[in-house]
């Protein structure tokens, strides 16, 4: 099968990967949960990770990273875990309409018990969420700005640089989803005065599904959200509020959190490469589908996710027409009905179509054959 739908899960994985969450699984143990030797050395190997992955996204000594089982989880830590500040205050927040469920769904659940308003900022004639706007948003009470930075429905990037200045100066903190985007662009949390920073570890990076991570300002409070066991303070029937065991109660998922190191470190080594082949992928893939007859695109950068529709069709008729030609897309909503509605497809949804490592021109190709080929 040609796989085409590397926003959900990457198909590439590096094989120091799989070599790592071998090795742990045959010599399992749970960090920090007991004095022994495998489960101090299980216990190294994850601080290690965590220490990896903030160096590799330019994280100061302000900032701690927590190990999520996905990137919703880390959405919803951030989220909750900071609004929760304001239960007896009026609070704005800014988000935009690119936002996934992930985001957007923890936002309108607090609405139900905070005197919470959401101020949405629509994407201007070009698909691209304008800073400008972001900026003249911010009133007295905006609490947070969270920001997706690559759409996983259009792939449009958004300038987070400049929205990071922004959020600085009014002294607003920043929330980041980079789900679409790390492990294909560089990303900087310090110059981007980042505040939390979601990531999922099994799309850009490479890693395993059931992982993913918050780094976060430990300037800003965050209440945990999940309560248990920590292995530290077991004493205490109230939870621990130090970082990082204060919100990773339970067992965590040791084995693919070491796994994601090696394929993050493999990934970092290699991001000028897999850069490249995106772009030049994406390249390609848009100018053909501009040339077939009857496609409706809603992508036009090159950030590896591109999403169009075939004259009126359903698009999941179009991912059924696809399947049985052995190449897989994801079609519908992609869990971000609200860029939906912007493109006026959420009666529909549209065709997304998502370039990994593991693609190359012929897969491309062989895929705008197909489509070309319902005009004939």
């Amino acid at each position: 099968m040609i796989y085409l739908d590397n926003a959900a899960t990457s198909r590439f994985k590096p094989r120091r990967m799989f070599d790592e969450i071998f090795k742990h699984l045959s010599y399992s143990a749970n960090p920090g949960r007991g004095g022994h030797n495998d489960s101090i050395d299980t216990a190294i190997k994850i601080y290690d990770t965590r220490r990896l992955l903030k160096s590799l996204l330019n994280c100061d000594d302000r900032y701690e990273l927590i190990f999520t089982q996905n990137c919703t989880e880390a959405c919803n830590l951030a989220i909750i875990g900071y609004l929760l500040n304001f239960k007896d205050q009026h609070c704005d927040v800014i988000f935009t309409s690119n936002e996934h469920n992930s985001v957007a769904r923890p936002l309108f659940h607090l609405k139900n018990f905070l005197d919470l308003d959401l101020i949405e900022i629509t994407p201007d004639k070009n698909g691209i969420i304008s800073p400008l706007d972001v900026a003249n948003a911010i009133t007295p009470d905006t609490k947070l700005i969270c920001v997706n930075h690559i759409s996983n429905v259009t792939g449009n990037m958004t300038d987070i640089n400049q929205i990071g200045k922004t959020a600085k100066k009014h002294n607003v903190p920043f929330l980041v989803d980079t789900a679409q985007s790390l492990g294909h662009v560089s990303v900087n949390v310090v110059d981007n005065n980042i505040d939390f920073l979601v990531a999922a570890g099994h799309k850009g990076l490479h890693g395993s599904q059931g992982t993913g991570f918050l780094i976060f300002n430990t300037e800003r409070n965050l209440y945990p959200i999940r309560f248990g066991g920590t292995g530290t303070h077991s004493e205490s029937l109230y939870q621990p509020t130090v970082p990082p065991e204060a919100y990773e109660s339970g067992t965590i998922n040791s084995a693919g959190i070491i796994g994601l190191g090696a394929s993050a470190e493999w990934t970092h080594q290699n991001l000028a490469k897999i850069s490249l082949n995106t772009r030049y992928l994406t390249g390609e893939l848009l100018y053909g589908l501009k040339q077939i007859k009857n496609v409706k695109l809603y992508s036009s950068q090159t950030t590896g996710v591109v999403s169009f529709n075939y004259k009126d069709m359903p698009s999941t008729d179009i991912g059924d027409y696809l399947n049985d030609r052995d190449i897989a897309v994801r079609c519908g909503l992609h869990c971000a009905p609200l860029i939906h509605k912007q493109l006026g497809t959420l009666d529909c949804g549209t065709v997304r179509v998502s370039v990994g490592y593991n693609n190359n021109i012929n897969d491309v190709h062989t895929l705008l054959r197909c489509i070309d080929a319902l005009n004939n």
